[in-house]
């Protein structure tokens, strides 16, 4: 995932988290005070949370990147075998067609 998309990802996560925090809250049936109380707990508990999903993230995209990699690097040694392969054959197909001519 680029990091663009990441961020996009991870500000949808954000913003739907308080989104559906804040709906919650003032449709539940609270009192006003008891509702900021709440509201209060988790906004200040949003930076951890956010920090939390980042570094998730950061994990996911480091691990699908080593794999990715080992792939890439698995289809490069056969792609660089099968050339290696083929321009061999080539070169002896044009002997064979010296050594008739």
């Amino acid at each position: 995932m680029s990091r663009n998309n990441a961020g996009a990802f991870l500000g949808g996560v954000v913003l739907g988290g308080v989104a559906g925090v804040v709906a919650g809250m003032v449709l539940a049936p609270r009192s006003g005070q008891e509702t900021r109380r709440v509201l209060g707990k988790t906004a200040a508990a949003l930076p951890e949370l956010t920090a939390d999903v980042a570094d998730n993230l950061q994990l996911q995209a480091q691990r699908w990147t080593g794999l990715l990699q080992a792939r890439w690097q698995g289809t490069w040694e056969r792609l660089q075998t099968a050339l290696s392969t083929g321009v061999e054959a080539g070169r002896q197909e044009h002997q064979r067609q010296q050594n008739r001519g």
